[in-house]
């Protein structure tokens, strides 16, 4: 559906053409000048509702090139991306039959849409800047193709796509802080219960280990040195610990002075020698506060979900907290795993269901 001011817009220049050729004797504009503005007031609508209907931008970019190859099939285009969304680079190639290439255009930053003409090889190209220096969407076309894009239609373009661009990075926004905690920046509890929850379920992700840390004597950092001291040191361990991990791990603060990791296709003596890689690192790390250092540690408890077994989300996660507190209570800053057994290299059978029945933790 057109808008009403694209409509006003295109009437207004109607009019002015047409009464400009009445009063002058000059011949009226074209049959096929006003058919090919309508056309192009038609898809800009089109355009707008179309990329404004996702909130991704892999998605955004996927339907803004299938509606320009439907109006104009072009060789190829590419949207290039600035720092702000990690330099990402999307190509798309309908023409050429093995489908995307690695193009890397060169960004043309200015005006909101700034046109030149360019050849690679045998192709002329059109580039667009997006506004806010978000990037750039270089059009290539075959030289000679009879299709004219007017200058009004490819600023449209590239404003309508901007926005929908924004909407989705506001969108991500929002949806990270829901999943993040304010002050580490690490998934929140419920992304946790979630996550957790997922892969136990999932036998592809088997073994699952989970780890949680906890911080030996943190309260006495903030007794001694306020509550911004003891921020720091949280936002200092949440570091640690993500620099620690692999990509697929999930760090999460698991409230207070406590955290967690889950493990995913980790075996526990794998996981055991995670765990004693960061209580390492954090025993290491020297904190100053008023001239003064501070040394900190933390206990960590290990459970895993092995192959084949059944267990709740939540015992496995007690089985976890069992383990910890068999750290704090044997003397702080060491890694504990429960059951006792967890590190042999032969784990007894539990049966087809494993609701997680405490024994003994092993530190």
């Amino acid at each position: 559906m057109m808008t009403d001011t694209i409509y006003n817009k295109i009437q207004g220049e109607m009019k002015a053409a047409l009464d400009g050729a009445d009063r002058m004797g000059a011949a009226s504009i074209s049959h096929e000048d006003i058919h090919a503005e309508l056309e192009e007031a038609r898809f800009i609508s089109s355009f707008m509702a179309a990329v404004c209907s996702s909130l991704e931008v892999d998605d955004i970019c996927s339907i803004a090139a299938r509606a320009l190859y439907e109006h104009f099939p072009y060789y190829k285009i590419v949207f290039a991306f600035s720092a702000d969304f990690e330099g990402k680079v999307v190509t798309f190639s309908p023409m050429i039959q093995k489908g995307t290439l690695a193009a890397k255009p060169k960004v043309s930053v200015g005006k909101p849409c700034s046109l030149s003409t360019s050849h690679e090889g045998s192709l002329a190209s059109a580039h667009l800047s997006l506004l806010d220096n978000m990037g750039s969407i270089s059009i290539y076309v075959k030289s000679g193709q009879d299709k004219t894009l007017s200058e009004s239609f490819l600023i449209s373009v590239a404003a309508y796509f901007s926005q929908a661009i924004k909407n989705a990075q506001e969108h991500g926004r929002m949806k990270d802080l829901a999943m993040r905690d304010g002050l580490t920046e690490l998934f929140n509890r419920r992304i946790f219960d979630e996550t957790l929850a997922q892969k136990v379920k999932n036998q592809d992700m088997r073994p699952v280990s989970l780890l949680i840390i906890d911080l030996d004597n943190f309260k006495q950092v903030n007794d001694t040195f306020g509550h911004p001291a003891g921020d720091q040191v949280l936002k200092t361990v949440a570091r640690i610990l993500k620099e620690s991990c692999r990509g697929q791990d999930l760090v999460a603060r698991f409230g207070g002075e406590e955290f967690a990791i889950i493990l995913s296709q980790t075996k526990a003596a794998t996981a055991h020698a995670i765990a004693q890689r960061i209580r390492n690192r954090l025993s290491k790390t020297v904190f100053t506060f008023d001239d003064r250092p501070l040394h900190m540690t933390a206990s960590i408890g290990l459970a895993t979900c092995q192959e084949g077994n059944t267990i709740f989300t939540s015992n496995l996660v007690k089985q976890a907290d069992r383990a910890l507190y068999q750290a704090k209570s044997s003397g702080k800053n060491r890694v504990c795993v429960f059951p006792a057994d967890l590190l042999e290299e032969s784990i007894p059978s539990l049966g087809e269901e494993n609701f997680g029945s405490f024994v003994p933790a092993s530190c």
